[in-house]
């Protein structure tokens, strides 16, 4: 068999799994960025950043400001604030590996449907990966780590507050607020005293599903995507970008054994300015004394 190359049909499964399976897309701008053939290459973007406030100063009406003995040497519009962009790149920071065989004396399959099999497992995989290492960014990213106890009272608390610091960082209500929850949580949550029919509630305890809390759409998680500790991360839509950077995915003949090597390497990164923080948030919730 010859070396085929396979990396651009690769990435484009890769995006197509992360749409279907990954938790965390809707924060970090609705797509998985993939890009193939990343060669010698480090940065994931290169950005122009301009952060200069605006500000608002008084209209100074004196009589030598702009004028008189001020004349070329004053303005009334005041001190003028100069505008300049900054170069930021951000790299790649997780690389990646597959490296896999099938050798036809030992497979005990047919050894070319295992290897057509093979590829979507290795898309979910990748995928699963990124899930641990976005539900870590979320963490390591918040700007405030919020506390309670885990009560029915308690989580009301934790959401009444996460609600009013979203409304206190102007974080617009024109996207959507997500709160990342464990098991533990969402049960509380959808049997909630709050969530009743009689209060037009869009929970459904017989379906186990309950849709927004306090103004947050609900995505119940597997606690291992959450640090130890935490059990609720709150975030809006669209507060960072991730990407994966693809080298190579091959399948080719082995010197090793009868069979074929399966290999892929790609690298990836994320990026969440540094004012976007601001919109996230994460909570930790102690048992009931």
């Amino acid at each position: 068999m010859a070396i085929k190359v396979f990396t651009k049909e690769f990435g484009g499964l890769l995006q197509n799994v992360f749409k279907t399976r990954q938790h965390f897309l809707r924060t970090f701008g609705g797509a998985l960025q993939v890009k193939d053939g990343i060669t010698n290459k480090d940065t994931y973007l290169e950005l122009k950043i301009s952060e200069t406030d605006v500000t608002i100063q008084d209209y100074d009406m004196g009589e030598n400001v702009g004028f008189g003995t001020g004349t070329g040497g004053s303005s009334r519009f005041g001190n003028r604030k100069e505008i300049k962009s900054v170069d930021k790149q951000v790299p790649y920071e997780k690389p990646l590996a597959i490296h896999e065989g099938v050798d036809n004396f030992t497979v005990n399959d047919n050894a070319d449907q295992v290897i057509q099999e093979r590829t979507p497992l290795h898309a979910e995989a990748w995928v699963e990966h990124l899930n641990g290492l976005l539900g870590k960014a979320i963490s390591d990213n918040a700007s405030k780590t919020l506390t309670g106890q885990m009560t029915e009272d308690g989580i009301s608390k934790l959401f009444a507050e996460a609600h009013k610091k979203f409304v206190d960082n102007k974080v617009s209500k024109d996207i959507g607020w997500v709160a990342y929850v464990n098991a533990d949580v969402y049960n509380f949550l959808v049997d909630h005293k709050l969530t009743t029919t009689a209060k037009q509630s869009t929970a459904n305890v017989e379906e186990q599903e309950i849709r927004k809390f306090k103004g947050f759409i609900l995505e119940e998680l597997a606690s291992e995507y959450f640090q130890t500790g935490e059990q609720v991360m709150f975030a809006a839509d669209n507060v960072g970008v991730v990407g994966v950077g693809i080298e190579v995915y091959r399948i080719l003949d082995s010197e090793d054994f009868a069979g074929v090597a399966i290999q892929g390497a790609a690298k990836y990164g994320k990026y969440i300015p540094d004012k976007n923080k601001n919109a996230i948030l994460k909570a930790k919730l102690t048992p009931a004394a």
